[in-house]
């Protein structure tokens, strides 16, 4: 199953996190796509400024930053199990919150131009 993971164009810390993760996915065999937050794709569904990932379910900030953890390299692996107890779960949650409330501000903003889809067909009309 392909996932597809949501992240903040604009952010700095975000690209670079999403660039590290296609190459962990790669690495662990497991098919990935992104797609920036902004995109008209994102907004439709309402996915908002959080990270999010469709893995056969939608995981949203840090459930989804936990999710990625599966493919990260073995030395970081057992984050993803770690985060999972019911008792240590609100931390990550916390954590989460303040980075990515504070992500721009601490590794700052980049440019975010929309990607250029090709139009639909049908129903427009072209130029002359």
């Amino acid at each position: 199953m392909v996932w597809t993971l949501y992240y903040d164009g604009e952010c700095n810390l975000c690209h670079g996190s999403q660039l590290r993760v296609v190459q962990w996915a790669k690495a662990a065999g497991q098919p990935i796509e992104t797609e920036i937050l902004q995109a008209p794709e994102a907004v439709e569904k309402g996915y908002g400024g959080n990270m999010v990932l469709e893995a056969g379910q939608v995981f949203h900030g840090h459930r989804a930053w936990l999710k990625l953890m599966e493919v990260a390299p073995w030395y970081l692996r057992w984050v993803s199990a770690v985060g999972r107890f019911p008792l240590l779960e609100p931390f990550f949650a916390l954590g989460y919150g303040l980075v990515a409330r504070y992500r721009k501000k601490w590794f700052g903003k980049r440019a975010c131009p929309l990607p250029q889809r090709p139009p639909k067909s049908g129903g427009g009309h072209s130029p002359s």
